[in-house]
């Protein structure tokens, strides 16, 4: 008789749990953080001793659709998803993980809980980098507001949120801007204490600047940013930008509504 996944999960857990040649066991993606839809794969991560690892990789790659197993040795587990590596879009898949199996008193769960953040000795360079980034794009956005070039404007204007929830996520002790499919997720279980709006607010804020550039919310978001996040030690990030930062005051006489060269 077939096996469903979820016999084959419980099955590999067990015989992890027995194996002297497991050390630690990940269940990751999304039912690894308790968002499982009926869509969702079982993404997991097996961590082997140097000598088992290639007979295990080998029987891992021969789960069925569905599983999807990395095996790792202790020494590629760690070096997994490093801040300056290959792997560093991969980090934030680690927030909120768990290990179910963690044979090193705890090392496992150490190693998933470093990679699920910005490391401490990053997270400054990290704020004022995506702080000037997001800066950059306002003043983009608003420039091309007005020159009237509407797309041009929404499109800067979409493009400052990355770097924006960069910059709010890493001031809360170098939290990692989660993937979209979790942002909402994310500012619910885990809200942004330094936020002066509710997730939902700050969400129909992202959305309304997705939808048409939103000057509104734009300068909203910018001035809390200017107010609060100077004053946390990144003045200077601002101050490089000069008279240029002035754009940002700018007042159109019309807003986005009524501006036609580009469409």
């Amino acid at each position: 008789m077939t096996q469903s996944l979820d016999q084959i999960y419980e099955g590999i857990i067990r015989n992890a749990e027995g194996d002297p040649d497991v050390i630690g066991f990940i269940l990751g993606g999304s039912r690894g953080k308790g968002f499982a839809t009926r869509h969702s794969d079982y993404d997991c991560t097996l961590v082997v001793t140097q000598e088992a690892y290639q007979a295990t990789a080998r029987r891992m790659s021969e789960l069925p659709p569905g599983f999807d197993v990395a095996v790792h040795t202790i020494q590629s587990f760690a070096e997994h998803a490093a801040w300056n590596g290959p792997y560093r879009w991969d980090r934030y898949n680690w927030t909120h993980l768990r290990a179910q199996i963690d044979k090193r008193g705890g090392l496992i769960q150490q190693l998933v809980d470093e990679k699920g953040k910005v490391p401490e000795g990053e997270v400054d360079n990290f704020i004022r980098t995506s702080l000037d980034h997001y800066i950059n794009q306002v003043c983009r956005s608003i420039k091309c507001l007005r020159d009237r070039s509407r797309i041009a404007h929404r499109l800067e204007a979409a493009d400052s949120i990355l770097p924006l929830l960069d910059v709010v996520f890493a001031l809360h002790k170098g939290r990692l801007r989660p993937y979209y499919k979790y942002l909402r997720w994310e500012l619910t279980e885990f809200p942004l204490e330094g936020l002066p709006w509710s997730g939902d607010q700050f969400l129909g804020m992202l959305m309304a600047i997705l939808t048409d550039g939103s000057y509104a919310s734009q300068q909203t978001i910018f001035q809390w940013v200017d107010r609060t996040i100077r004053g946390q030690g990144y003045g200077s990030v601002f101050e490089a930008w000069g008279d240029d930062l002035r754009i940002v005051d700018y007042v159109p006489e019309t807003i986005v509504g009524r501006q036609s060269d580009d469409v």
